[in-house]
């Protein structure tokens, strides 16, 4: 979902699941077999991981059409 006034940038894994449906667990199975890059992806801040809203909807439109 992609939202063209507002740019999120780093949130917390909560809102990725209110708004693009994805669990944490699901953010954490792709963080551990590295389809998500740390830096560019997520990123851990003071003991909080986090992750990018929009570098993620990059992410899946790549999937999108390599498939």
């Amino acid at each position: 979902m992609q939202n063209p006034f507002i740019k999120l940038g780093w949130v917390y894994p909560k809102i990725i699941h209110d708004l693009k449906g994805l669990s944490y667990d699901a953010l954490e199975k792709r963080k551990r077999t590295g389809k998500l890059e740390e830096g560019k992806h997520w990123k851990k801040v003071h003991g909080v991981i986090m992750y990018h809203y929009e570098r993620l909807d990059e992410l899946f439109e790549e999937f999108d059409d390599a498939a």
